[in-house]
């Protein structure tokens, strides 16, 4: 029994999630997608994955010509979910969701969303097994200019000022967010460094040093709220008894 996690860059990863996986004893099977390892032919060729992760990373949807790739994650990726695979995605994975499930996914009119912001819950939050019993808005971390449709069928969980659409469930297991919990301070310096073309971009207002001292004060309530979410995600996906 593992979970799968796809990758789209080295320097994102499961990061605390990974430390769940591990309280728990489930292993984490990472495929490295933009190095040319392969996703099963199917949801039947999963072998002892019982749930699939997906990661960011700093590519479009859209670029399926630049990241051929990206085609076959979009139609595996519908099939799982459609399959009742649960299905967990952030960032780019929350946007590679939203095209498998037929939405549109498309660059921002405005600002990026780089560093530290807060969200709301909608009222399709209430009673939801994840978020249901949060406050009703929380800061969160975000690295994104891209943006989603909600798909069909979902139900949107969260909404920022810059961006309405952060968050949808669709099904009963299958939770998109558009921003990070998982994170720690490794993982958003070692982003501010990789991603330097990001903060230099006319789109963003982001400052890297005010980024790094605000993750010190945030960093330990975004981490639990990460890790609550994601027990209770393992637990829907029968991963983990229900607590």
């Amino acid at each position: 029994m593992s979970v799968l996690a796809l990758q789209h860059v080295d320097v994102e990863r499961l990061s605390l999630l990974e430390e769940v996986l591990a309280q728990e004893g489930i292993p984490a099977r990472y495929l490295a997608l933009h190095k040319g390892e392969s996703l099963p032919g199917s949801v039947e060729g999963m072998e002892d994955a019982r749930a699939v992760v997906v990661l960011g990373g700093p590519m479009g949807v859209y670029e399926e010509e630049k990241y051929p790739w990206l085609a076959d994650e979009i139609r595996f990726l519908g099939e799982a979910i459609r399959a009742g695979v649960p299905v967990y995605g952030l960032c780019l994975g929350a946007q590679l969701m939203a095209a498998a499930l037929g939405a549109r996914v498309y660059p921002g009119e405005g600002k990026k969303e780089i560093g530290w912001f807060p969200v709301d819950l909608t009222p399709g939050a209430m009673g939801d097994p994840l978020l249901g019993d949060e406050a009703a808005s929380f800061p969160v971390f975000q690295w994104h200019g891209d943006t989603f449709d909600i798909p069909e069928g979902a139900v949107r969980l969260a909404s920022s000022a810059r961006y309405p659409n952060q968050a949808f469930r669709w099904g009963a297991r299958a939770y998109a967010f558009q921003f990070h919990l998982e994170v720690g301070t490794a993982d958003i310096s070692a982003w501010l460094e990789a991603f330097k073309g990001d903060m230099n971009s006319p789109r963003s207002d982001a400052d890297p040093d005010a980024i790094i001292s605000e993750a010190h004060l945030q960093l330990e309530t975004l981490n639990r709220r990460a890790a609550r979410w994601f027990e209770r995600w393992l637990a829907l996906a029968g991963l983990v008894e229900s607590s």
